[in-house]
C-alpha cells in the first residue's frame, strides 16, 4: 500500500507533512538548512542572549538581525534555531504547532506520538522526532522545567507543571519510576480559546443549545460539565463564561490556568505548591477566601475535592456556581461529590444543583469529535434527587434532540422556573439568543475576540471592553 500525503503546511519556516499508511498516520518534520551566513549570525546571537534577560525572545532576536543583510526568510529560519536551542529542542516544531494538541513521549528510541486537531480519526500520529538517548530527554524536560521556575531529581523524579504559555506538563526522569527512562506528556494549551460560535461550527453544540445554556446563566444557576479528560470540559466551560453579562463580577479558581475571559470583572486565582510543601496554597484555601470577594460567578476550574463546600455555598448564597467534573453519569458525581461533603452540605448540593452538562466524543463520518452529548435538570425533593434529560446527542439521526424552541420549553423544568420566578419570556429570550447567535455564525463572525466584542454590544456596553466595567 503507498503512503497517502493527507496534508502539506508550513509551521513557521519548517515543513510538515501528514502521512497515512496502512490506516496509521504520520507526522512529518521537514527543518530548513542554514546556509553558512546564517548560521554565523545563528551563533552570533545566540553568544549575545545566553548571558542576557530577555523578555520577549521573537522580538529580541528580530531586532538584533535587522541590522543584518539578511531576508525575512533568513531571519524566519534563524529564529526558529534559536527557539530550538534555547526554549524546546527537538520538540520545537511540535510546540509551535497550534493544531498540535497533545504530545507524548514515552522514552529514547521511541519516535514522539501527538494528538493532532485535525485528525482525531488517527487517535495519534508517530511523528520523525526521535529522542536519541536518556540524557537527551532530561535535558529536553530540565529545559521546560526552567521555564516555570521549576526542579526536578532523583530524589523526586516526577514533577507538573504549567508552562508560561499554560500548556501543562507531567515528566519523569532516568529509570526511578518509569521503563526505559525519562517520558513526559504536554497538553498544549491553546492560544486563543473557542468562542461559542467557534464550537457551534465544531458541532459540540448548535445555537438552541448554546442559547439555553446562556439563558440558565443570566440567572445565576450551579452547573457542573462532565467529561473524560480530553473531552472538551474546559473548553465548553471557557465559551460559556464568555456569554455572561460583562457588568459581572466572575471569580476563577484553578490549579493550572486554562481559563481565558475576556473581561474587565475577572478575579482569577492560582493554587500554589512549593518544594517543601510548607508555603502551600490550595485550591481549598483559595475557594475559602473567594467568598470575600462577594463574586456574581464563581468558578472552579475542576473539582477534585473539598473546594466544591465553596460552591455549595457561592449557590445557596445566590451567587452563581460553574465547575467541571471528571464522569460520564449524573448519578455517579452525585455520589462522588456527596461523599466529599458533610451530610448537612450533602443535602444543600442536592438542593442547588441546577444541571449537568455531560461532553464526550462522538464518531461521524469516521472522524472522531468532542460534542455535549446529553444536559440533565436536577430536582430534589425530601432529599431525593431526579434527572430530567432535556437535551440528547442522536447518535442515528446525527442531531441534536429537541431542534426546536418550544419543544426545548416543554421538556425544561429550569425553563418554566425562570418563567414562574421571574416573569420571563422564555420564549422571547431563547428566540433573540438563537437569532444573535445564528447572526453571528452566518456572517462569518466566529473568533474569539469578534464574538466577545458582539457579546458587549448585545448587552448594550458599547464599543469597548472599558465600558463593560463602569
Amino acid at each position: 500500500m503507498s503512503t497517502e500525503l493527507l496534508e502539506e503546511y508550513y509551521v513557521g519556516p519548517v515543513k510538515v507533512n501528514v502521512l497515512k499508511k496502512f490506516n496509521q498516520c504520520y507526522y512529518n518534520v521537514e527543518e530548513p538548512r542554514l546556509s553558512m551566513l546564517e548560521e554565523k549570525a545563528k551563533e552570533k546571537v545566540l553568544s549575545e542572549l545566553y548571558y542576557t534577560k530577555v523578555e520577549n525572545l521573537e522580538e529580541e532576536v528580530v531586532k538584533r538581525l535587522q541590522s543584518s543583510k539578511l531576508s525575512d526568510e533568513s531571519i524566519e529560519k534563524i529564529l526558529y534555531y534559536i527557539k530550538k536551542t534555547l526554549l524546546y529542542g527537538e520538540i520545537t516544531t511540535l510546540m509551535l504547532d497550534p493544531k498540535v494538541e497533545e504530545i507524548e513521549y514515552k522514552g529514547y528510541t521511541y519516535p514522539i506520538t501527538i494528538i493532532h486537531r485535525d485528525y482525531s480519526e488517527c487517535v495519534r500520529l508517530y511523528t520523525n522526532i526521535v529522542i536519541q538517548s536518556d540524557e537527551d530527554a532530561i535535558k529536553t524536560i530540565e529545559k521546560l522545567a526552567s521555564k516555570s521556575n521549576k526542579s526536578i531529581n532523583i530524589a523526586k523524579p516526577y514533577l507538573e507543571f504549567s508552562l508560561p504559555e499554560g500548556h501543562r506538563v507531567a515528566a519523569t526522569i532516568s529509570r526511578e519510576i518509569s521503563l526505559p527512562g525519562s517520558t513526559f506528556d504536554i497538553r498544549k494549551f491553546p492560544l486563543k480559546p473557542f468562542s461559542i460560535v467557534e464550537i457551534m461550527r465544531y458541532k459540540m453544540v448548535n445555537s438552541l443549545i448554546a442559547s439555553y445554556l446562556w439563558l440558565l446563566l443570566e440567572y445565576k444557576p450551579f452547573l457542573i460539565i462532565l467529561g473524560a479528560t480530553g473531552s472538551g470540559k474546559t473548553t465548553l466551560l471557557n465559551a460559556l463564561l464568555n456569554l455572561i453579562n460583562p457588568n459581572f463580577k466572575i471569580l476563577t479558581i484553578e490549579d493550572t490556568p486554562e481559563i481565558n475571559i475576556r473581561s474587565q470583572n475577572w478575579v482569577r486565582f492560582i493554587s500554589r505548591s512549593t518544594l517543601s510543601g510548607n508555603f502551600d496554597i490550595t485550591m481549598m484555601d483559595l475557594a475559602r477566601l473567594s467568598l470575600r470577594y462577594r463574586p456574581d460567578y464563581l468558578v472552579v476550574g475542576e473539582v477534585r475535592g473539598k473546594e466544591i463546600e465553596a460552591l455549595v455555598h457561592a449557590s445557596a448564597s445566590g451567587h452563581g456556581s460553574l465547575t467541571t467534573f471528571h464522569g460520564s453519569r449524573p448519578t455517579d458525581a452525585v455520589t462522588r461529590i456527596t461523599d466529599l461533603l458533610a451530610s448537612d452540605l450533602a443535602k444543600l448540593f442536592l438542593q442547588t444543583i441546577w444541571a449537568f452538562i455531560v461532553v464526550g466524543n462522538v464518531k461521524e463520518n469516521n472522524k472522531t469529535r468532542r460534542s455535549v452529548l446529553s444536559i440533565y435538570e436536577v430536582s430534589s425533593k425530601s432529599s431525593k434527587i431526579t434527572f430530567k434529560k432535556v437535551v440528547a446527542w442522536s447518535y442515528d439521526k446525527s442531531e441534536f434532540s429537541p431542534s426546536t424552541v418550544e419543544d426545548l420549553i416543554k421538556k425544561s423544568i429550569l425553563l418554566k422556573k425562570l418563567k414562574e420566578a421571574y416573569n420571563v419570556n422564555v420564549k422571547m429570550e431563547l428566540d433573540r439568543r438563537v437569532k444573535f447567535l445564528e447572526g453571528l455564525e452566518k456572517s462569518g463572525v466566529s473568533s474569539f475576540e469578534e464574538v466577545s466584542q458582539k457579546i458587549l454590544e448585545f448587552y448594550g456596553l458599547g464599543d469597548n471592553l472599558e465600558m463593560a466595567s463602569m
